[in-house]
Parts: structure tokens; C-alpha cells; sequence
């Protein structure tokens, strides 16, 4: 059987109750998310009644651009994503709440993903999603966002982080005691809906994540020294907890 095209899946959701799948991301996300997009909307450094174009990268469902859109309603937001359930999704959510933009069936790890799309915008977030690729790709993507911003535009991402070396065993052994962020039964509940309403096991069709990806293994400070490789400037760390961590930066 062949992956369902977005017409497909578009198809299928047009009688689906769209508040019940953000319920389902919700909890797969896990309860922290939420109030690390309003630190993230709350940190962009322009005033709330401002026109603002804003990206936001690897979307999902597109949880951070309503996020900002919510403290700028003036925004026009850009939705991208590789996944065409997710963009469908986002893109139905987007036509129910009458966000402004729009929401784009894109790969990131293609050279031109960028097609199309402006090379001014005011705000770039992505959340959750750099650490899907390597090192390499992720420090060519971070140039690629420095392109997409205006001069003064801000890029703001949340991501896993681990511990400097010398620091991680004891910060480890800390973070198992921890209660987890995310549990696998939700992970399973919101992955079974999808598989139930397109009639596959439609992971299988995403494809293996890179074996190279950056996952969990970064520290803070990889990061923002990944963001300074950009010619990113203004670092500051918004948000560390027992699992992510939150930056933002400017191009200047």
C-alpha cells in the first residue's frame, strides 16, 4: 500500500474534530510545552500590535506559530513541515482559527526547502526539531535561518540538551529521578489515532530518523556555540529544565 497522499489525508480530516487532535499532541508533548511557547512568544523583542512574518520551522501540528500569533495577532504566519499528515493538520487548524500564512509540505534536509519562501522574516522558531538532524546538516540549516531573517530578526528554538562531559554522569543519574516530561502511552495514543484514520501504519512511510541525528547529546552550550557558527547574535539561554532547553538569538 502506498503512503496517502496530503489530498488524502486533507480528505480525511475534513470530518474529524480538530480539538480533540490538538488534545491528543498536547499530551504527547507533554505538560511542560505549553509554557515553554508562551516564554517563547513572550521573548520576541517587538512590540504586540507589530505586522510581524514569522517561520515556523518543522511545525507539527503548528503549536509554536499559533503560540506567537496569539501574543502578535497582527502576524502572518509560515507553517513548513515534511510530514503531510502534520502540514494537513496544521493547515485545517490554521482555516478554523484564521491564522494568516502559509503551510508548506517541505524537507528540510532538501537544498532547496527555502523556495518560495521570504528572506526578511522578523521571527524564525523551530521547537523539537533540530535535533532530528547531524551536526552537519543542523549547522547548515542555522545559516540557512540566519538567510531567511531580516537584519534585528530573531530566531528562537527549543531542543533536548544534555550535560557538558564532565558533568553528565551525576546530572544523569539526577534526571532519572525526575518525573519524565512525556509518556509512552500517550505517544502511543496520539500514533494509533493517526494509524486509525488514514487505514496504515503510517510512521512506516516517514522513513528511518538519521542515525547521525543530534538527538539528546548536546549541551547548552553546544548550542549556542552552534548558533554563534551562524553569525547569530544576542544568545541568551531562556529556559534549561531536566530536559530542554529553551534560546534565542538575533541576526544583526
Amino acid at each position: 500500500m502506498e503512503s496517502p497522499t496530503q489530498a488524502e489525508i486533507e480528505d480525511k480530516l475534513r470530518g474529524e474534530d480538530l480539538k480533540i487532535w490538538l488534545e491528543l499532541w498536547r499530551a504527547e508533548q507533554g505538560p511542560a510545552k505549553p509554557s515553554a511557547l508562551k516564554l517563547i512568544a513572550s521573548a520576541i523583542p517587538f512590540p504586540t500590535g507589530r505586522s510581524l512574518r514569522v517561520l515556523d520551522l518543522c511545525c507539527g501540528p503548528g503549536d509554536a506559530g499559533r503560540a506567537i500569533h496569539s501574543r502578535f495577532p497582527h502576524a502572518q504566519v509560515d507553517f513548513v513541515d515534511r510530514d503531510p499528515f502534520f502540514v494537513s493538520l496544521c493547515g485545517a487548524v490554521n482555516r478554523r482559527d484564521g491564522i494568516p500564512g502559509r503551510t508548506l509540505a517541505r524537507d528540510l534536509s532538501e537544498p532547496d526547502w527555502q523556495k518560495d519562501l521570504a528572506s526578511d522574516y522578523d521571527v524564525v522558531v523551530a521547537v523539537n526539531a533540530m535535533h532530528w538532524f547531524s551536526m552537519t546538516a543542523a549547522a547548515e540549516l542555522f545559516g540557512d535561518i540566519f538567510q531567511s531573517l531580516r537584519p534585528g530578526g530573531a530566531f528562537l528554538l527549543l531542543e533536548p540538551v544534555g550535560a557538558e562531559s564532565r558533568f553528565a554522569s551525576g546530572f544523569n543519574a539526577w534526571q532519572k529521578e525526575q518525573p519524565s516530561q512525556h509518556k509512552h502511552e500517550d505517544w502511543m495514543r496520539f500514533w494509533s489515532r493517526v494509524n486509525a484514520l488514514l487505514g496504515c501504519d503510517y510512521g512506516g512511510y516517514l522513513g528511518e530518523p538519521d542515525q547521525n541525528r543530534i538527538g539528546d547529546k548536546l549541551s547548552v552550550m553546544q548550542w549556542v556555540d552552534l548558533l554563534r557558527d551562524a553569525s547569530l547574535e544576542s544568545i541568551d539561554i531562556l529556559l534549561r529544565d531536566t530536559e530542554k532547553v529553551v534560546l534565542a538569538a538575533v541576526k544583526p
